[in-house]
């Protein structure tokens, strides 16, 4: 009898221990990690005006502010929680990235301004500085095998952007005027007005504010337990942007409202976890902004009196990003 005891006993003990092992392996422990990092942004924000009625080119002007390039140093929170027992994950991630300001570059400027033609008319070139550049993200979504090592994750990402330059220096080249009131240059290499600006004189500044709501979509693989890549892709519509262009030398001051367009952001990841606390992860991702369209207003001088409707305005934005993040779970 007592045998009997004892083997049941045994049994018992043998079933408990995975059973428990099994419940403890599903318990809903969330994962909370931070991970400072630092990196480089390598790419150009644009404006435009667009032409009125009665010119032939459909662009006015367009303004180019090169990121080439902008380091940043960063921060990323995230938040991961098993939902049930086949591994669906929600997960949450805050990203914080600031440039370090300094000397990204040219800004360079377009004019077509003649009614005969689509040649361009102005051209000037200056040194540009970046001198604020900051990106904020928050995602949402949630993660699920679809076979061995291989896991779908689909999320909503809300970004702000914004980058502030000042250019300083260069020179302008202006195509002579042949007849101001019919719109009519000559050739702009054919004998045009030059001009040198001294190094230090700040001519132009230009702030640009970005707010994007996008769906995405990515593919995590793991090829050991502590090593991954994943694909991903970002795509919407839902773009808002708002900028402030400052001319010094005119006094003239403008502000564009721009909505809309398409968003891309195709994004790569490698990550490889040396502890089960401790994640070195490179990023890399590109994001393009184009076909967002609205008005701008204009006011004169700088700082004082109200804005008025002047034209229709268009904002672009092009911008490789490659950081180095350190993962620690807490």
């Amino acid at each position: 009898m007592r045998n009997i005891t004892v083997f049941a006993v045994l049994v018992i003990i043998k079933i408990s221990i995975p059973a428990a092992g099994w419940a403890e392996t599903w318990k809903n422990i969330p994962v909370f990690s931070v991970s400072p990092g630092f990196g480089m942004f390598y790419g150009k924000s644009d404006e435009i005006v667009y032409a009125p009625r009665g010119f032939v080119s459909p662009v006015h002007s367009l303004l180019v502010w090169d990121m080439k390039p902008v380091f940043y140093y960063g921060l990323q929170l995230d938040y991961v929680q098993l939902l049930n027992r086949f591994k669906f994950d929600f997960f949450s991630s805050l990203s914080l990235k600031f440039g370090i300001p300094g000397n990204s570059g040219y800004m360079e400027d377009f004019d077509w301004l003649s009614k005969q033609n689509d040649k361009l008319t102005n051209y000037s070139v200056h040194d540009n500085t970046t001198k604020e550049l900051f990106l904020l993200n928050f995602s949402a979504g949630l993660s699920f095998p679809i076979v061995y090592g291989l896991h779908l994750r689909a999320l909503f990402d809300f970004s702000y952007k914004r980058f502030c330059f000042f250019g300083q220096g260069g020179y302008i080249k202006y195509a002579r005027v042949l007849d101001a009131v019919n719109g009519i240059y000559a050739p702009i290499n054919d004998n045009p007005r030059r001009e040198s600006i001294p190094k230090d004189e700040i001519v132009i500044n230009y702030t640009q504010e970005w707010l994007v709501v996008s769906p995405g979509i990515s593919l995590r693989y793991y090829i050991i337990k502590n090593l991954f890549t994943e694909l991903s892709f970002q795509i919407s519509p839902l773009i808002m942007c708002s900028d402030l262009d400052e001319h010094l030398k005119l006094n003239d001051q403008y502000r564009d409202y721009t909505q809309w367009g398409i968003y891309l952001k195709p994004g790569f990841q490698f990550s490889y976890s040396v502890l089960n606390w401790l994640e070195f992860s490179l990023e890399c991702s590109w994001q393009y902004i184009s076909g967002s369209k609205g008005i701008t207003y204009k006011r004169n001088p700088i700082g004082s009196g109200l804005y008025h409707l002047t034209g229709n305005a268009g904002t672009g934005l092009s911008l490789f990003d490659t950081g180095l993040f350190l993962k620690i779970n807490l």
